[in-house]
């Protein structure tokens, strides 16, 4: 079976892996950049490694990947931030993060009865009996649930954190996604890792299975620009070639698949999925040529909703020798109607509440500056996974297509969501072929 897999991202790489592995399967990779990876991206400048967004994995031991390090023999090394250095400000007040029960224990964000009263809700997640999964959005459990406003915040704190959104779009995450998220999260033995030397370890990883293959080969800089039918095969049009197809396996963001099929007998079916937003923050990262200060690996801004990690804290091999790596990450709500004008200042004023951040946390890194980047308006997730918005099934029903990527149904989030879908698909192409082969 000839595969064309449309998108190089973390959902392309992996399900073209798992392709790769079987022997009936052939195909392409279409990746209309120069490099694979997708929002996974990385690369280095003046001794410093840096990715398009965090490469922390929350949950490592029950993550998708770690499923796919068995599956596919991938090998990387990992190491858990300190939880003992993950630290939140509220006011002008530094405490602990409620991480685990000892962290939960220390920190002043809650009293000692909205401790018991978290600890009771956690509990019941991990034994997979809270209400809050029978809820439609966060905002509902919260508006009955008759909790402190402290322990709210907590709540819309926790699932900012964890799907870089605002506040407002937290309280707007299923209360069902919310249940099985931090179900896996709080049974982890290893809630937050980062894959050492970043997703470079991994993509350069599913690459090379992919070309050792020679089964398959990667068009870098070749997106595709059309798709057509015709007598029992599907026609993909790029500029450089005009090649048939037996199955199209898209690992793209649903806006992109929609502009594509736009105009093809496909189109009325992604309707439902056409005006999904996407998950947007600002990245501030600064590479240091010296440890400016050391507080902590993690300080999160419950005033403005930032924060900052000390990445190379974690992960020394991103830094030339003696260097420091920090990268901040403001939550970004969604363009106001006020237009551009608005959106700038917004923007710059997110630039300014990170920058005080930096000040008063990292005194002397405006000095110590060797590389500095800054996306204003950085993708981390392809579709928001809030109420109104519908992630994409593997399989639509009247469409003879699969999907894959941040943006469709899957286990976890972000990146997990991508690795999962893109083994979702891989595994629906391969029992497809088994069940042809024995009708």
């Amino acid at each position: 079976m000839k595969v064309a897999i449309i998108g190089g991202g973390l959902a392309g790489l992996t399900a073209a892996a798992y392709l790769s592995e079987q022997p009936g399967f052939r195909g392409v990779l279409f990746e209309r950049s120069p490099q694979l990876g997708g929002r996974a991206f990385t690369y280095e400048k003046s001794g410093f490694t840096l990715n398009y967004g965090a490469h922390a994995i929350y949950g490592l031991d029950r993550h998708t990947l770690s499923d796919m390090e068995r599956e596919l023999a991938l090998q990387f090394s990992s190491k858990q931030v300190d939880k003992r250095k993950v630290m939140y400000e509220k006011g002008e007040h530094l405490t602990p993060a409620p991480m685990d029960f000892v962290n939960l224990v220390k920190t002043d964000i809650l009293t000692t009865m909205q401790k018991v009263r978290f600890v009771g809700e956690i509990t019941a997640i991990i034994a997979n009996i809270h209400q809050i999964k029978h809820y439609d959005t966060l905002g509902d459990y919260l508006a009955e649930s008759g909790a402190a406003e402290d322990v709210k915040e907590l709540w819309e704190h926790l699932v900012c954190s964890n799907f870089f959104i605002t506040p407002e779009d937290a309280r707007r995450v299923p209360g069902a996604v919310i249940s099985d998220y931090y179900h896996n999260l709080f049974l982890s033995h290893r809630p937050v890792n980062y894959v050492l030397g970043s997703w470079a370890v991994i993509t350069n990883q599913l690459r090379d299975k992919v070309v050792h293959s020679e089964r398959w080969s990667i068009a870098l800089q070749e997106g595709v620009d059309g798709i057509r039918y015709e007598q029992g095969k599907y026609w993909l049009k790029t500029k450089a070639r005009e090649e048939e197809f037996d199955r199209v396996v898209f690992a793209m963001p649903v806006q992109q698949v929609t502009k594509l099929l736009r105009g093809t007998p496909w189109e009325p079916f992604l309707a439902p999925y056409e005006h999904n937003t996407a998950t947007e923050v600002m990245v501030y990262d600064i590479g240091l040529n010296h440890v400016v200060a050391r507080p902590f690996s993690y300080i999160s801004d419950m005033n403005h909703k930032l924060f900052i990690s000390d990445v190379s804290a974690t992960d020394h091999t991103l830094v030339p020798e003696g260097g420091q790596l920090l990268q901040g990450i403001a939550y970004l709500s969604d363009e106001s109607s006020g237009g551009d004008t608005d959106r700038k200042a917004y923007l710059d004023e997110k630039t300014q509440q990170m920058e005080s951040l930096f000040d008063r946390h990292y005194p002397g890194w405006r000095e110590a500056v060797a590389v500095k980047r800054v996306s204003k308006k950085a993708m981390v997730q392809s579709v928001k996974n809030i109420a109104g918005n519908r992630l994409l099934p593997n399989r639509i029903e009247s469409m003879p297509f699969f999907f894959c990527g941040d943006g469709c149904e899957g286990k976890g989030e972000l990146a997990e969501r991508a690795f999962s879908s893109g083994r979702k698909a891989a595994s629906l192409l391969i029992a497809e072929a088994k069940k042809a082969i024995h009708s």
